[in-house]
């Protein structure tokens, strides 16, 4: 597991969108979740130990409403982790101008497929 990983936390119908292009593993720790993918038939429904490689952008995830607890206890959450499909690759041989292309190109074509995704919805 990466070093740096942290959980996510949301509390009952909380929303995040992902960002997971580059390609992403979602591991649900405690509680429930709903996934919205783009061009998906169907949302998924994920409980705790569920995970799922996910590989575009724009990917909603919600906690599950859960019950709602009493006044004096903590809030309910529910809690998944994010972590890469693959580990970075090593910069050894490689020189900064290089890197330097590869990280324009890949904000380039992120732009360039986020710019095109709204205008789906126009027709």
């Amino acid at each position: 597991m990466h070093p740096t990983a942290q959980t996510t936390r949301l509390l009952p119908r909380q929303t995040r969108m992902i960002d997971a292009s580059a390609g992403m593993r979602l591991r649900v720790v405690s509680g429930h979740f709903w996934l919205t993918q783009p061009n998906a038939a169907q949302d998924l429904f994920l409980g705790p130990g569920a995970s799922i490689d996910l590989l575009q952008d724009w990917i909603l995830i919600g906690a599950d409403a859960g019950p709602r607890p009493s006044e004096d206890a903590p809030a309910c959450y529910s809690e998944y982790l994010l972590t890469p499909l693959v580990e970075p690759v090593p910069r050894h041989g490689w020189s900064a101008a290089a890197w330097r292309t590869l990280r324009r190109w890949a904000r380039q074509a992120a732009a360039a497929t986020r710019s095109a995704w709204p205008s789906a919805f126009a027709k």
